[in-house]
């Protein structure tokens, strides 16, 4: 009878705990003044991602546009607060000038022991500092210039092929061959080619599985790990770090010093460790090893973070130029213009195409591959007037900010125009983030845009697909804003002879 009575007793003091625990959530935005939605219990106000019919991008969109005069507005993720920002000025105080308090993008989807887990983008603190510098020497103007030729290979090739129709396949082929033989320096012979694309394509497909996974390995780290969850197959994992080793240690057994990203993962991999130096005094702040994990995951990451991104921008500015004729002749005779200039294709040729990157800003700004970025409050702080506590979630929804006809007039409106002249706040278009964890490959990306797509203009008419529907739809499950489907967004290549 007694132990009766006191599994009754600790049954009801369970309850009575976890139903405090879930009050003192819930009202967290409530207390602190800050406009909300209601949240349901548990699961807050993510109950409908559950139907995996919608990108989760929509739900921040949704709360941002619902409250149009706040500067900022509240939301549950799970038991997880969550604040979306809406005015520039705090969103440049969480990635400029108030970065120390928000340095991190917080607990992610990627598992302890998975290729990605040591990668600049998971980690945090002097480690972070240090490999992120290390690394950006790898993008430096005089290192994009070393490259730049094999680029030009790689899009003189496709248009060598004549293609009639442009789509995700055919760009993301395309954008593999381009970073193994640029970044890498190397050219993957045709059966380990058609392996790795179909590889990588794996990686990035969406499937409302592998969502919950995500959602499990953010939100509830220790029950991912209780369940084994992954954010990719194990044999993915494997196929990456067989393959990537491979690369590197190809690069060490070569004595070459072709200056791109493998010969800094090779540099940094001969190091061992890494000093940390003290920015005031210039001493020694931390030392650290490096070891072969954290040098495949920053050669993995760069796939991951930069292959579908930059595939996206590609086809997406293609097909606004398909429609918007007068901007699609306005960038081919400044491409041809500038190309008789300079006797051809160069590194400062393509940077002086002006307009064409602002072909590329525009459609950045409509299509950004990546709708928000997330940053978490490392201590107890204030942001525009509301203190939060420390873990607390900062939301910046870049689509919505950037689709905000109060900076925008007309955000539907393809009009390259816009950026003739600066902007009102360069917080107001964010499409690589800003700040110390600006986008490693920004100038990367933007280069291999602008190249392909000026191999484009020169030889074909681009004219939309009959295929393709307008609005698009879009994969809900994956993570960046990609077609549900190969055809969803298309366009027609006509050559002009």
């Amino acid at each position: 009878m007694l132990t009766m009575v006191l599994l009754v007793a600790a049954a009801i003091g369970w309850t009575l705990y976890f139903g405090l625990v879930l009050w003192k959530a819930n009202i967290y935005w409530k207390v602190r003044g800050v406009n909300h939605f209601k949240p349901w219990p548990f699961v807050g106000n993510l109950a409908r991602a559950f139907l995996f019919n919608r990108h989760i991008s929509f739900f921040y969109d949704e709360i941002y546009k619902a409250f149009p005069k706040d500067r900022m507005v509240g939301m549950y993720e799970f038991l997880t607060p969550t604040l979306i920002l809406r005015d520039p000025a705090l969103v440049e105080n969480v990635l400029v000038k108030e970065f120390s308090t928000y340095p991190d993008h917080g607990p992610l989807f990627f598992e302890p022991n998975s290729i990605s887990y040591e990668s600049v983008f998971t980690i945090s603190g002097s480690r972070w500092r240090g490999l992120r510098n290390k690394l950006l020497t790898s993008f430096s103007t005089g290192k994009m210039k070393v490259i730049f030729p094999e680029m030009v290979q790689c899009c003189q090739r496709l248009v060598d092929s004549d293609p009639r129709k442009l789509h995700k396949d055919l760009l993301h082929d395309f954008a593999v061959k381009s970073f193994m033989s640029s970044m890498f320096g190397t050219k993957i012979l045709p059966e380990g080619e058609e392996e790795l694309i179909a590889k990588t394509k794996e990686v990035f497909q969406g499937k409302p599985e592998r969502i919950v996974q995500q959602i499990m390995l953010t939100f509830f780290p220790k029950l991912a790990d209780f369940l084994n969850l992954k954010f990719m197959p194990k044999s993915l994992d494997i196929y990456f770090r067989d393959l990537l080793n491979t690369l590197i240690e190809q690069r060490e057994l070569s004595n070459s010093k072709r200056e791109d990203y493998a010969q800094v993962l090779c540099d940094l991999k001969k190091m061992g460790k890494m000093n940390v130096y003290n920015r005031e005094n210039n001493r020694v702040d931390e030392t650290f090893e490096v070891t072969n994990d954290m040098v495949l995951a920053q050669a993995f990451m760069f796939f991951f973070a930069g292959l579908d991104s930059t595939v996206l921008l590609m086809l997406h500015t293609a097909f606004e130029l398909s429609l918007a004729k007068d901007c699609q002749e306005k960038a081919r005779q400044e491409v041809r213009s500038v190309l008789k200039k300079y006797g051809g294709y160069s590194w400062e040729a393509v940077r002086e195409m002006k307009y064409l990157d602002q072909c590329i800003q525009e459609t950045l700004r409509i299509h950004p591959s990546l709708q928000f970025i997330i940053r978490m409050s490392d201590r107890d702080t204030e942001i525009g007037g509301v203190k939060i506590k420390k873990d607390t979630r900062i939301i910046i929804p870049l689509h919505s900010i950037q689709m905000d006809p109060t900076h925008f007039p007309n955000p539907d409106l393809f009009d390259p125009e816009r950026f003739n002249e600066p902007l009102s706040s360069k917080f107001i278009h964010l499409p690589f983030s800003e700040g110390p964890r600006v986008c490693l490959g920004k100038r990367f990306a933007i280069m291999e845009t602008a190249t392909i797509m000026a191999h484009i203009l020169d030889n074909f008419e681009l004219h939309p697909s009959p295929e393709t529907k307008l609005p698009f739809k879009y994969e809900p499950n994956a993570i960046f804003h990609t077609p549900i489907s190969n055809d969803e967004i298309s366009v027609i290549l006509k050559r002009i002879m």
